[in-house]
């Protein structure tokens, strides 16, 4: 009769006579809470209960915090401000990690995140998923990159990997990366160290025109280690493609995606990222 959902991204409510729907958008910025108005009538020895929905809609920036709730929160915050709003670099440009951006096009921070899971490891690839970075926003040129702004970028924890797997599997992989552009799913694949070509118009699975790795055509037969995070090594996001080889670095020995992502920009000292050609879509 009711259902109450979450972590969808969408803020809807919807009753059609039949079942009372909701959506509360994400982080808690709205909550709705559905108040039911149920009628329960007995004639003749017969019982029938009728209900209709009231829907309310409460954005939680104009709620007043519960005092005791609010000092733990303060709290918790300076101890982690201590630890986390450390300057680990700057950006000679701007940064877009926007939903919107990261699920449907090459990110300049997605493939500074690539490049350094790819450096960290030693791969010759590195495929990672959009979805998987999640700070929903823009970074100006010259911005000032602490430790907070990755972890909040990357903050699901997940381990940088390593696998070896044919050029075919690659093939696979990124078919599957293109398989739900239409959706905006977190599937879309951020890269580095190839250049691939997609054609939108086609079928789902027939995609993929063209893979470069370096300057050379990815090669079906041969083998390429591929950095990935542990997620998509086991399937995550349906990159079952990168399960089909030899893991030589697991998730026990990698390190946190972060961690990678952190070191590779304090060494640089200030990243200079553009979106440079890695993925080409034919739409």
């Amino acid at each position: 009769d009711v259902i109450l959902s979450g972590d969808d991204h969408d803020f809807t409510a919807a009753y059609d006579g039949v079942t009372a729907y909701v959506e509360t958008s994400t982080e808690a910025n709205y909550l709705t809470p559905v108040d039911l108005n149920v009628t329960v009538d007995v004639k003749d020895g017969k019982r029938t209960v009728k209900w209709e929905p009231n829907f309310r809609f409460i954005d939680t920036a104009s709620v007043t915090p519960d005092p005791e709730t609010q000092k733990i929160v303060d709290q918790l915050k300076e101890k982690l401000s201590a630890q986390l709003d450390v300057k680990i670099g700057t950006t000679a440009g701007p940064l877009d990690s926007r939903r919107n951006i990261v699920r449907s096009q090459e990110a300049a921070i997605g493939d500074i995140i690539a490049d350094a899971m790819r450096a960290a490891n030693g791969a010759d690839i590195a495929i990672t998923n959009g979805g998987g970075i999640r700070a929903d926003k823009e970074y100006p040129a010259g911005a000032t990159l602490t430790r907070k702004d990755i972890l909040t970028e990357l903050p699901f924890g997940n381990a940088t990997v390593v696998t070896e797997i044919t050029g075919q599997a690659v093939w696979d992989a990124l078919e599957n990366g293109f398989s739900q552009y239409e959706e905006g799913a977190g599937r879309f694949p951020q890269v580095s160290g190839l250049k691939v070509v997609a054609d939108l118009t086609k079928p789902v699975g027939q995609r993929v025109v063209s893979v470069m790795v370096g300057d050379k055509p990815l090669d079906p037969k041969a083998t390429y280690k591929v950095a990935t995070n542990d997620f998509m090594l086991n399937g995550g996001d349906g990159y079952t493609a990168l399960g089909t080889g030899k893991v030589l670095i697991g998730p026990k020995e990698g390190d946190i995606m972060a961690t990678d992502v952190m070191n590779y920009i304090e060494a640089a000292k200030t990243v200079d990222q553009k979106v440079e050609g890695r993925i080409t879509l034919k739409q």
